[in-house]
């Protein structure tokens, strides 16, 4: 959706159209267009008996990518407009959906291309409404919609706290902060900030009990708009929420039972407790496992989501499961995956902290446990565990909290994101891992800004503003993601606002997954929904 996009879109264009109409040389060109549309699609005939569904199928996907790539930039929801549109510019330059659409993401600038648009755009007016051209004639931003906009620095900061759990060996997660981080500096550059006003974020990082308490404290007294709950075990520990006072919780990490219902603290995400029951359901349902070893940290976060989570999804489908602590740190694997072995389970759950992927995966090498009687939580899908043991995770099922460039199947839409904003996360964050917890955080940012962005400066200082917009029932989210809304308040998890999750096969040693049965919405479990 870059330069070429922008052209098919261009308001001027559009404007033009509709005031003027088109001319008796427009005409003349629309009826030869017609009459040699008319005869490709004579001769082509036979071609197309011949093409095979896989290439039909393509080629729909493609169109369809195109058609939401295009209404993303307009404030009108016209689905037929949008398909005008590409159609009529695809047979003006007499190319196929697919080349249309790698024309686009390369972002070469054609000058049939935009003749074609001009076109299609006077020729698909008789699809708007009077209401829709009169909104297009207001939003003069949408031909600017992907341009660079840096944001005015000499606004008012909008201040975001962060509080994050680093340097501390029972766990520290840098991760998720790089990934925040550098979504700011990518907002401020790119985005304009939020409403025009530059994000300022307000970090304080912690490793221990009173360390967390200092740093909560700190945060409630510095004048924030709201705070990030990054990966933070200790605050399990004292009234956090009870200590930020008015100060919402925006995004986040929900770790405890605690977490999931507070009237203040709205998260992104469904949590441990999310991903723990959609697992059980996926292993129950599709890899029709009857006992399960469940290798996870013995810490307060961990239990809470085994037993909240995990444990009345096995129960309600009569599987028995026995949890095996895994020691932090862990120095060695082989005593508890002998325990596991030892259990007489089908499958092994590892649900765990990242840094206890690789000891595990090569003990249970070691110890003749196939990987296709191995699943790994999302926190082992990074590049640096695939670099290391990614040929013994060959075969075996792990959680994605979201497509990553390694689902290569994942929907056209989403490919288009991912090519759009590719290279983004290595210019703006290059000390970030490939992690999950990285892409947890820069989505997160990116997520509190299109929410702060829709709300406006002006109102994000009004007490209960943001709790209200995200309660209002809507989904928000971008390709890529699950998406997002607020609406689990009657089954006591008013703070969890996502519950999807997707299950999939790894298919070789660089971590690339196999393609599930089921692609799309339809293909995910809603973790939050089988709590209901």
């Amino acid at each position: 959706m870059k330069k070429t996009l922008i052209t098919l879109i261009t308001l001027i264009a559009l404007l033009g159209a509709a005031c003027g109409g088109s001319s008796d040389s427009d005409t003349e060109n629309q009826s030869s267009d017609s009459s040699q549309e008319e005869q490709s699609s004579s001769s082509s005939t036979s071609e197309e008996s011949s093409s095979s569904d896989s290439e039909a199928s393509d080629s729909e996907e493609a169109r369809t990518a195109l058609v939401t790539l295009l209404g993303s930039a307009f404030p009108i929801d016209n689905n037929d407009f949008f398909v005008c549109i590409i159609d009529g510019v695809a047979d003006g330059v007499g190319l196929s959906y697919e080349e249309l659409l790698d024309q686009i993401l390369s972002d070469e600038d054609d000058q049939g291309t935009q003749q074609a648009s001009d076109a299609a755009v006077g020729e698909c007016l008789s699809e708007l409404t009077a209401d829709e051209i009169m909104l297009l004639g207001e939003d003069e931003e949408a031909q600017e919609v992907d341009e660079p906009v840096a944001a005015d620095d000499s606004l008012p900061p909008v201040r975001i706290g962060l509080m994050n759990q680093e340097n501390d060996p029972i766990g520290s997660f840098p991760e998720i902060r790089l990934g925040i981080e550098g979504a700011v500096d990518y907002i401020n550059a790119e985005l304009g900030g939020i409403d025009g006003h530059p994000v300022e974020l307000e970090v304080c990082l912690q490793n221990s009990v009173p360390a967390a308490q200092e740093c909560a404290q700190d945060l409630a007294t510095s004048d924030l708009i709201s705070v990030i709950n990054g990966v933070n075990i200790w605050t399990v520990a004292f009234d956090f929420y009870g200590t930020l006072g008015d100060t919402p919780v925006i995004g986040g990490l929900p770790l405890f039972a605690g977490d999931y219902n507070q009237p203040n603290a709205r998260y992104f995400n469904g949590g441990s407790v999310q991903v723990y029951s959609a697992a059980a359901r996926f292993v129950a349902e599709d890899l029709g496992a009857t006992k399960v070893a469940v290798l996870v940290n013995q810490n307060p976060a961990a239990t809470a989501a085994l037993d909240s989570g995990l444990a009345p999804i096995f129960d309600s489908y009569g599987i028995e499961y026995e949890a095996i602590d895994v020691p932090i740190p862990l120095t060695d694997a082989i005593p508890p995956m002998s325990q596991a072995a030892a259990s007489g389970a089908d499958l092994v759950m590892l649900l765990a902290a990242g840094n206890e992927c690789v000891p595990v995966i090569r003990a249970a090498s070691q110890l003749g446990i196939p990987a296709e009687e191995m699943f790994y939580s999302a926190t082992c899908d990074t590049e640096d565990v695939y670099a290391e043991v990614g040929e013994l995770m060959v075969g075996s099922h792990i959680h994605k909290g979201g497509y990553t460039t390694r689902e290569e199947w994942a929907p056209d839409e989403v490919l288009a994101e991912f090519e759009s904003r590719d290279g983004l996360l290595e210019q703006y964050a290059p000390e970030a891992p490939d992690a999950s917890f990285t892409g947890l955080g820069w989505v997160t940012m990116i997520d509190i800004h299109d929410l702060y962005d829709e709300i406006g400066y002006e109102n994000l200082t009004t007490s209960g503003t943001i709790i209200s917009t995200m309660d209002d029932g809507q989904t928000r989210g971008r390709i890529g993601s699950f998406g997002w809304a607020c609406i689990y308040q009657d089954i006591g998890l008013s703070s969890l606002c996502q519950g999807s999750a997707m299950f999939v096969e790894i298919g070789d040693s660089l971590g690339r997954s196999l393609p599930p049965a089921v692609i799309g919405p339809n293909g995910y479990v809603n973790g939050l929904d089988l709590l209901g």
